[in-house]
């Protein structure tokens, strides 16, 4: 009969971490509930929803070991408005979980704990250590351009491949939703002993999993295991089933004679395509590039709405040269760089243009053209 009192930060953090994970709505009820497992000196959270796991353990003062199960999203609902600093938890009769912080209380209906999935098998896996950061903003910049469509199942998520690049073996992220292409790479100590023979394909959901867990982290131990990414802090596991989606040959994509570069400031041209992309529509989403020596006219025209210029000074000293683009394509690619100034290329007014910023090594963006 489980028993313990926590503060109510880490309870909070954990609850947040699987509430994210289990399924709201599922034939199997028992997957919208989190898995509580009191013993020692921790309180361990499980979630799943048989394509990702979680579980990870949070400081408590165990006095009766125990465990259950509880609605994920109600839990997580609970927790986030309690205003005291510590929460005690304890098991009723019938599976419920009685929680009381402060002057509030409250019992939660849950299921049999023997019903609840087991975390999958882990064992025997060899880990890379990455920075939390570095792997965070390597998501940061691939995730945003996964296909939203349920039929382009092969796009659905973000591609990881080791590759050589610039004569060091690193762990490239790509992702592609057909109208533009986003892909991040990154070095890190003994990253021949990750066994990725060959490329992988994550769901956007575990990456988003896999994101939160990198932005607290210093450290994170990424691994193969069969046929799922594993990743690992001192407290925490996510397990990843890998998609079985073939993702396209992405080289193919990259364009490779685009000869006429721009410089320009990320901040500007970002605000810019904003204000910009105020005056297009759902059904009128391109804006006018107009690129000549010195100067980046931004344009849009809307026939139900109206029209929008803004020109800014940048680098280049080539010919007059005019595109379309979806303004969002770099909004969200420029939302997600570093740099302070990147360079756009360009060829002809139906290409490709390809992105890249000197302070972002190993990310290289491109986004397809519209007709205007």
């Amino acid at each position: 009969m489980l028993s313990l009192k926590m503060k109510k930060e880490d309870l909070a953090k954990g609850v947040g971490q699987t509430s994210a994970i289990a399924e709201k709505r599922s034939s199997m009820p028992i997957l919208s509930n989190i898995l509580l497992e009191a013993d020692g000196d921790e309180l361990k959270l499980t979630a799943t929803d048989m394509e990702i796991s979680f579980q990870g353990s949070y400081p408590a003062e165990v006095s009766v070991p125990g465990r259950l199960t509880v609605p994920a999203r109600k839990l997580n609902e609970v927790v986030r408005l309690l205003n005291a600093a510590e929460v005690s938890l304890s098991e009723a009769d019938n599976f419920s979980l009685n929680l009381v912080a402060g002057q509030f209380s409250t019992q939660m209906y849950g299921l049999s704990p023997a019903d609840f999935p087991q975390m999958p098998a882990i064992e025997n896996i060899q880990y890379v250590e990455i920075e939390g950061p570095v792997l965070a903003g390597a998501i940061d910049k691939t995730i945003f351009s996964v296909a939203m469509e349920e039929t382009r199942y092969n796009l659905s998520g973000v591609f990881f491949e080791k590759v050589e690049y610039e004569g060091v073996l690193s762990l490239r992220l790509v992702s592609t939703d057909g109208h533009r292409l986003n892909m991040a790479g990154f070095t890190t100590p003994d990253l021949a002993n990750l066994e990725m023979i060959k490329g992988v394909l994550v769901s956007k959901k575990g990456l988003n999993e896999l994101k939160r867990m990198a932005d607290t982290a210093e450290t994170i131990k990424l691994g193969m295991s069969q046929s799922s990414l594993v990743a690992r802090t001192s407290a925490s596991i996510l397990v990843m089933r890998l998609l079985d989606g073939r993702f396209p040959d992405y080289n193919m994509v990259v364009p490779k004679d685009n000869n006429k570069h721009i410089m320009a400031t990320r901040k500007e041209l970002l605000e810019a395509l904003k204000r910009i992309a105020t005056m297009s529509s759902d059904d009128y989403k391109a804006v006018k590039f107009k690129i000549e020596p010195g100067l980046l006219t931004i344009s849009s025209m809307t026939p139900e709405l109206g029209k929008a210029e803004e020109s800014l000074e940048v680098e280049y000293d080539g010919e007059v040269l005019e595109s379309g683009f979806n303004p969002r394509f770099f909004i969200e690619a420029l939302s997600a760089l570093a740099s302070e100034k990147i360079k756009i290329s360009f060829n002809e007014p139906s290409t490709p243009a390809l992105l890249a910023g000197a302070e972002d090594p190993g990310y290289c963006g491109v986004i397809m053209s519209m007709k205007i």
